[in-house]
This record gives C-alpha cells, sequence and structure tokens, in this order.
C-alpha cells in the first residue's frame, strides 16, 4: 500500500512534534545552566535586601553607640598631657606625680624618665619612674588617686620590696605614664609612618 503525499506530511509533523516533545521533557528533567543562575541571582539579592533591612534596623542603635564612643574618647582625651612637646611633657610629668607622691605624705627619693614611645597610632606615651618608701596604705592611696585623677594616668610596672616589717613600710620603684597626642612628638610620628608603610 503506497503512502500518499498527505500521509507522508502528517507522518513527518507528527516526527517533527515527537522530536520536540522530547527535547522539552529532556529540559525539564535536565534544567539548562542558565536557569540556575536566574536562581543563584535572585537568592543573592534576597541576602542582599535582608541584609539591608537588617543594617537599616540596627542603624539608630550603632549612631547611638557611636555618640557614646565619641564622647568616651572626648572625655579622655581632655586628661591628656597639656605640654606642646615630649621634653616639656616629662616635666609637666614629675611635677604631676611629685604633686600626687606629696598629697598622699609620700616623699620622692628619685625619679628619671623613660623612653618616650608610641601607644597606638594617635598616642606618645611619657614615662615616669619614681623611687619613694611608703607604708601599704599610702601606696594603696597613691594607686587609687592615680587610677581617678583628672590626668590620664597609667601605672606600667611596679616592683615593691620590704623595708620594714614592723611598721608594713616598703620600698616602691613605680612606672607611672601620661600621654599625649602624636601630632606633639614629631620623631614618633616619622616612625609610626614608617611601621605603617612596612
Amino acid at each position: 500500500m503506497e503512502l500518499q503525499s498527505r500521509d507522508r506530511r502528517a507522518l513527518m509533523i507528527l516526527g517533527i512534534a515527537a522530536i520536540l516533545f522530547l527535547l522539552l521533557q529532556a529540559d525539564f528533567v535536565i534544567p539548562s545552566g542558565g536557569g540556575g543562575a536566574v536562581v543563584t541571582n535572585v537568592k543573592a539579592s534576597e541576602d542582599n535586601l535582608l541584609l539591608a533591612q537588617t543594617q537599616a534596623r540596627q542603624k539608630p542603635e550603632v549612631d547611638a553607640e557611636f555618640k557614646a564612643v565619641s564622647a568616651q574618647q572626648e572625655a579622655l582625651e581632655e586628661g591628656l598631657l597639656s605640654s606642646e612637646t615630649a621634653a616639656l611633657a616629662q616635666a609637666e610629668m614629675r611635677e604631676l606625680v611629685g604633686s600626687l607622691l606629696r598629697s598622699v605624705g609620700i616623699g620622692m627619693k628619685a625619679s628619671r624618665f623613660g623612653t618616650v614611645r608610641l601607644e597606638g597610632d594617635d598616642y606618645a606615651q611619657i614615662p615616669l619612674i619614681v623611687d619613694f618608701s611608703c607604708t601599704i596604705e599610702r601606696f594603696v592611696n597613691l594607686m587609687a588617686d592615680i587610677a581617678n585623677g583628672e590626668t590620664l594616668l597609667s601605672s606600667r610596672n611596679i616592683n615593691i620590696s620590704t623595708e620594714n616589717r614592723e611598721t608594713k613600710s616598703v620600698k616602691v620603684q613605680l612606672t607611672v605614664s601620661g600621654y599625649l597626642p602624636v601630632s606633639r612628638t614629631p620623631e614618633l610620628v616619622k616612625k609610626g609612618s614608617a611601621r605603617r608603610s612596612q
């Protein structure tokens, strides 16, 4: 039996339709790479949106925290030494520490300057080493005055030895440091620049 041209055309269309159907089915079973990229982009956009929303909700808290930290920094900077140079700051430290010792009834036996050095990137440390003898109670009062004074001071090294057990007297070598903005110590500014460039 011979196929007519109309039947051949119908079979050909049916074959093409079957091939197209199979190709479409294969695309659903094995997705093309382009679809995965779209899903990834949508997921990334959702993540970015969630992050932006979280940051927007936290902005008032972050601003308040920044304001509080800035106020603390300003308060601390009011406690910096007032001298214009490191040499003048050393003299200021000797006067300041001498005054603290006198206020608690301690006489300074000796003092010497430590090496001025960077403290972080923005400040210079001005150390003064003092030797004295006192009772434990007076030493405790001195340390409280150093910690609670208007000028920002820190005790770096403390060496204590017994002088008289009966009177509870001790010999003390104490390093007390004050602080200056590093801009007032040009030699340290150069060192800090060299350190950051390495």
